[in-house]
C-alpha cells in the first residue's frame, strides 16, 4: 500500500510539472535564464512561439520599446545580428506592423548571441564617435562662417534693438514677438550671432522700415492730415477700429453697388481686412484713419470726434 501511495504522489508531481510547462502563454515574459538579454539592443524581448522553418526549429522573439537603438545597431552591424536571427518583420498580434524580431536558433553555440550583441555595441560606439566628429565639424564650420560675417551680424542685431526701442509703435505684435525671441537666441561663438538669426533680424528691420516709408509716402500725398501721428494714440486706434467695423457692417455687397453705403471700391478690401483684426497697430490704424476719413459721414458724430478730434470732421 505504501508503495502505491508513493507511486501516486510521483505521477501527480510529474503531471503538475508538465501542466505548468505547457500552460505558460508565449506572450508572457519568461524568466531571465530563459529569455534573451533583458535589455538587448535597448529593447525588452517577449517570446512569441516556436516555429519550424526550412532552416530548422527557431524560437521567435519580438522586441518591444524604443526602437531607435535597435534600428541604428541593425544598420551598422547588420551581418552580425542577422547571423544570430535578428531582423525586422511582422507578428500577428501587431496587426501587420513591422517590428524588431529575433529568430533564435536553439542549436546555435551558447556564446553566439553574446558575441553578436558585443559586435553591435562596438559598431554603435564607433558610429557614436563618427557622429560626434561630424557634429564637431559642423559646429566649427558654423563658427568659422559666423566669424567671417561677424561685423554684419552684430550690426543687424544692433539695428533690430534700435528699431524695437525707437520705432516700437511700428512693430506689429507678431513681428515684435519674433524679434524679441531673436534677441534672446544664444550666440554662435563669443559675441557673434548665428547667421540665420542675423539674417532674419535684418529682414524684419527692413520690413518695418519699408512699412513706415509706405505710410510716409502716402501721407506726403495728403499733407493736411498726419494720420501716422494721430494713430499713436491708443484711444484713437480703438475708436477707428470700431468705425472700420461699423463701415464693414454696412458693406455687405462688398462695394459691388454704387449706393454710397459702406466702403467704396478703393477701400472695401482693405477695410474688411482691417475690420477683421482684434486690434490695430500704429501703421494699421494710420491706414484705417485714411480710409475712414473718406467715409466719415457714415460714422456717428461722437465716434468721429473720438477719431478725428472734432465732431465737425
Amino acid at each position: 500500500m505504501f508503495t502505491l501511495i508513493l507511486l501516486a504522489i510521483t505521477v501527480a508531481a510529474i503531471a503538475a510539472s508538465a501542466a505548468a510547462t505547457v500552460s505558460r502563454p508565449f506572450d508572457e515574459p519568461l524568466p531571465v535564464e530563459a529569455s534573451l538579454p533583458a535589455a538587448a539592443l535597448g529593447l525588452s524581448w517577449r517570446r512569441l512561439r516556436q516555429v519550424q522553418t526550412r532552416n530548422g526549429t527557431k524560437v521567435l522573439w519580438a522586441g518591444e520599446g524604443d526602437e531607435e537603438r535597435y534600428s541604428r545597431a541593425y544598420n551598422v552591424a547588420r551581418d552580425a545580428l542577422r547571423a544570430v536571427g535578428f531582423s525586422w518583420g511582422t507578428a500577428e498580434r501587431d496587426g501587420g506592423r513591422v517590428i524588431p524580431l529575433c529568430w533564435e536558433d536553439p542549436a546555435a553555440a551558447p556564446d553566439a548571441l553574446d558575441a553578436a550583441l558585443a559586435a553591435a555595441d562596438e559598431a554603435l560606439a564607433r558610429d557614436d564617435l563618427r557622429l560626434a566628429r561630424a557634429e564637431e565639424m559642423k559646429r566649427e564650420a558654423r563658427e568659422n562662417s559666423a566669424r567671417i560675417v561677424a561685423d554684419d551680424s552684430r550690426a543687424a542685431l544692433a539695428a533690430l534693438r534700435e528699431s524695437l526701442d525707437k520705432l516700437h509703435w511700428a512693430w506689429p505684435v507678431k513681428k515684435r514677438t519674433i524679434a524679441e525671441e531673436l534677441l534672446r537666441e544664444p550666440m554662435e561663438v563669443d559675441d557673434v550671432p548665428k547667421i540665420a538669426v542675423a539674417d532674419l533680424a535684418q529682414k524684419l528691420t527692413v520690413q518695418v522700415d519699408e512699412a513706415i516709408a509706405r505710410v510716409r509716402e502716402r501721407l506726403a500725398r495728403d499733407p493736411s492730415n498726419d494720420w501716422l501721428a494721430r494713430a499713436q494714440d491708443p484711444d484713437v486706434r480703438r475708436a477707428v477700429l470700431t468705425a472700420v467695423q461699423v463701415l464693414c457692417s454696412y458693406d455687405e455687397d462688398r462695394a459691388s453697388l454704387d449706393n454710397n453705403i459702406g466702403w467704396g471700391r478703393s477701400h472695401s478690401h482693405a477695410g474688411h481686412v482691417l475690420g477683421s483684426l482684434p486690434e490695430l497697430s500704429v501703421i494699421e490704424a494710420s491706414q484705417a484713419l485714411a480710409a475712414v476719413w473718406r467715409h466719415r459721414k457714415q460714422v456717428r458724430t461722437e465716434l468721429r470726434e473720438q477719431i478725428f478730434g472734432t465732431a465737425e470732421a
